[in-house]
């Protein structure tokens, strides 16, 4: 039972109680004891409103109390979901290595330009140590390089969360066949750390954000003395 129903409870016993006892001075008394009584009676009566009336008032006031506490947290703990990611670091690395793999092989040539595309962003940046570019500017560069790879891979380094989306930092190895203006082609070697940008987009898909080159790009002709290239 409640504390403000045993309040409740309490004080009705207690006015019963009193009201047996008048009743029992009451017998046998004159028309003044009798009076004397009733008007006891009354005040009791009017006591007990009074409390019960004072009970309500607080436990409304104690609710309003615990829905504005209640409402604090969950308005709290839904602005703490909505600024953490949806997943774990290690969920998120598997997945953005599964979208390196396909985003590898839509590279590779013959070009798989739609998938290319539908894996960029709208507002896509590709920072160089030059130059900033926008996304129309990046696949502008990639269908007019005379450059054809034949190998594209990511290794994931590091992954951390930026809001819902993740930051990546990534090493890639790159080869392919750059053909020079008199048509002739030779074999070249590319690798570098970029830091790029992943988020989900367009129907729940993993998406680049952005890219940012932070070592590199190195070129070769020659393999790399890189272990296990």
């Amino acid at each position: 039972m409640s504390l403000f129903l045993q309040t409740v409870v309490l004080r009705g016993i207690m006015f019963r109680e009193q009201d047996h006892r008048q009743e029992r001075i009451g017998v046998g008394n004159d028309a003044v004891a009798d009076r004397a009584c009733n008007e006891e009676k009354k005040r009791m009566k009017s006591r007990l409103a009074t409390s019960i009336r004072c009970s309500f008032l607080h436990m409304n006031l104690g609710g309003r109390i615990l829905v504005s506490a209640l409402l604090a947290v969950i308005i709290t703990a839904a602005a703490g979901a909505q600024s953490a990611p949806a997943m774990s670091s290690t969920e998120a690395r598997k997945a953005i290595e599964a979208a390196y793999v396909v985003f590898g092989k839509a590279a590779v040539g013959p070009m798989d330009k739609n998938t290319m595309e539908r894996m960029l962003a709208p507002d896509l940046y590709v920072q160089t140590a030059t130059r900033r570019a926008t996304r129309q500017e990046y696949l502008d560069y990639l269908y007019t390089r005379p450059l054809t790879l034949t190998r594209f891979d990511a290794t994931v380094l590091t992954v951390e969360p930026r809001g819902n989306d993740w930051a990546v930092l990534v090493f890639e190895k790159l080869e392919g066949q750059l053909k020079d203006k008199s048509g002739k082609t030779s074999k070249i070697y590319i690798w570098g750390v970029a830091r790029d940008g992943w988020g989900k987009r367009n129907d729940n898909q993993w998406t680049v954000l952005f890219s940012e080159e932070l070592g590199g790009p190195e070129i070769s002709e020659e393999i790399p003395p890189i272990a296990n290239w």
